[in-house]
Formats: C-alpha cells, structure tokens, sequence
C-alpha cells in the first residue's frame, strides 16, 4: 500500500490524486488524436475535458454522501470534505455526472454529438484502468474476504483493516476494476476499426460498464443496506443487491436500448 507515493518537501504526493491526474492527461491525448484522425476539431476537447473531471469528481462525492447520509447527519459540513470518511468518492456516481456534463457541453457548443462520444468514450475506459490502480495503492474500493489464490492482505492500519475488523485475504477489486476497464478499452478500439453507426461505440460502453460493474460489486465490500428486492447474491454472501447494481443493470440496458434506437436511426437515414 502506498497512500502517498513522495512528498515534495511537506506536500504529500498522494497515489490516486496522481493516478486521476495521469488518466486525465492521457484521455485528453487520447481523445485528441481519435478526434484529429476523424476529421473532426480537436481544440475544444481539454476544455471539454476539464468540465467532464470536475464533474466526475462532484459527482463521486455526492452519490457517496447520499449513500452514507447517516454519517454527516450531526455536521453536514463534511459532506464537502470529501477527504475524510471510510471512502469518500463512489466513482459510478462520477461516471454517470460526467457523462451528462460531456453530453451537455457538447450540445451547447453544437458539436456533433455521437461522433464526439464516439471519439472521446475510449478515454473513460482508459481512466478507469488507471484510477483503479490508484484506489489498490490508497486501499479503498476494496473486497470482501476470500480464501481463495487471488486474496490479497493490507496493512492493519489500511481502510480495509478497518472496516472488516482485523487483516483478512480479500478480493483485490480493484485490480479487477482496473483489468475491467483495460478490456472495454481493448473492446472498444477494436470495435471501432469497422464500419458503424454515429453512437455505436459509446452505447457498446454503457453496456459493457454497465455488465463489468454488476459482476464485479458481487465481490466488493459493501457498507451499507443492499435493497432486498431481488433475492441474495451467493458470492457477496448477502441478501439483495446493491445500489450499485443497480444503476449498473440499468446502464447495461441502456446502452442496448440506446444501440438499437440509433442503429434504427442510421438505417433509416441511409435508405431515405
């Protein structure tokens, strides 16, 4: 575990701020020349890019707070310190703002809207594989305890240690959060060397993060009351599903639903 990687004097260089910043820089480069290669004018794309991480941060924190209201109930100050509690930041509740910022921005400015999701959505799967790699150093986003090959063990002072009572072998989830986003990279890239419609491969996203991130919460430490509505998950070892799970089904069928109305769509404009 390495919370903070070095320290420039007294500053402290901390492992996730860093990875976040690393994702950024290569996403807006990513994004960039995606964009250039397509035609398309590129020297919007960091200002777009610092409106989408600041969103993905705000949107973090809030869904993390709204999840854990309970704990800012008798000072709803450090609901804005978003560097104090057990976690702080719940990255689906990021995702999802900074797309709505993205798709805002972009419409605003008159952009054309699926070609610029197209281009730019690689960069969120690259993001992800590298942030996740900042959680595993810092030791939160973690998983619940194992016996299996793969467990790993953090330091009794880690947030896992914490939070599970004493050090246990657990999931490393957020390795496989990070392998997650390096597949739907690799996915999408791959994709989009053939031919397709305007939005194609943003909606393969929505639908690839959406399925990854279901699985995945199946092996993560939860904090707080799963909803019971639909039955008990036999791998976490408790009853309901997350909240999670959720938003993360309902992103699956999103982005389906999304492919086959713009499929339907670029059909129909093509043999009009």
């Amino acid at each position: 575990m390495y919370p903070v990687l070095f320290r420039i004097g007294s500053f402290p260089i901390n492992s996730y701020g860093l990875m976040l910043a690393v994702s950024f820089v290569l996403g807006i480069r990513l994004a960039m020349v995606r964009a250039r290669r397509r035609g398309l004018n590129a020297s919007g794309i960091p200002d777009l890019a610092v409106q989408v991480m600041i969103a993905a941060i705000v949107g973090s924190r809030a869904f993390y707070v709204f999840t854990h209201l309970e704990q800012y109930r008798d000072n709803w100050l450090d609901a804005f310190a978003f560097w104090k509690g057990l976690y702080g930041l719940s990255m689906l509740g990021g995702v999802l703002l900074a797309l709505l910022v993205g798709f805002y921005s972009i419409y605003r400015h008159r952009w054309p809207v699926w070609r610029l999701a197209d281009v730019s959505i690689p960069s969120f799967a690259l993001g992800i594989f590298i942030t996740r790699i900042g959680c595993f150093l810092n030791g939160c986003c973690f998983g619940i305890p194992t016996t299996g090959w793969l467990g790993v063990q953090f330091p009794l002072e880690s947030l896992p240690s914490q939070a599970l009572g004493w050090p246990h072998n657990i999931h490393p989830t957020q390795l496989y959060s990070s392998l997650a986003g390096l597949f739907i990279l690799a996915v999408l890239l791959l994709a989009d060397r053939r031919r397709s419609y305007p939005g194609f491969l943003f909606s393969l996203f929505m639908a690839l993060y959406g399925a990854t991130r279901f699985g995945l919460e199946e092996f993560r430490f939860f904090d707080h009351q799963p909803d019971l509505l639909l039955g008990y998950s036999h791998l976490a070892g408790r009853p309901g599903i997350t909240d999670n799970q959720l938003i993360s089904l309902a992103m699956f069928l999103g982005g389906i639903i999304l492919g086959a109305i713009l499929y339907r769509r670029s059909s129909e404009t093509c043999s009009a």
